[in-house]
């Protein structure tokens, strides 16, 4: 499912998997996490730690896990859901 988000002035579009990949591609050494449901753990495990907050995902399903974690980073102030399909 299509959405779009703003990230410090940059905006993403595609599935939630592909914006994640997206940015998994731009980080800092992309080879660190072989794939979005890697990144995906990593990005989740540095929220909490950022935060203090709880940050429960789906079970299964990378698509609404990464929207759930979109969520919950929109909620945190830390990106902007444009569009959410």
């Amino acid at each position: 499912m299509y959405m779009k988000v703003r990230i410090d002035g940059t905006e993403h579009e595609g599935t939630a998997v592909e914006i994640l990949d997206h940015l998994r591609m731009a980080a800092f050494d992309p080879t660190e996490y072989p794939d979005a449901g890697s990144y995906l753990r990593q990005l989740r495990e540095n929220f909490i730690r950022a935060t203090d907050l709880e940050c429960v995902l789906p079970p299964s399903g990378l698509e609404r896990q990464a929207r759930a974690m979109f969520a919950q980073l929109a909620r945190a102030g830390a990106m902007e859901v444009i569009d959410d399909g």
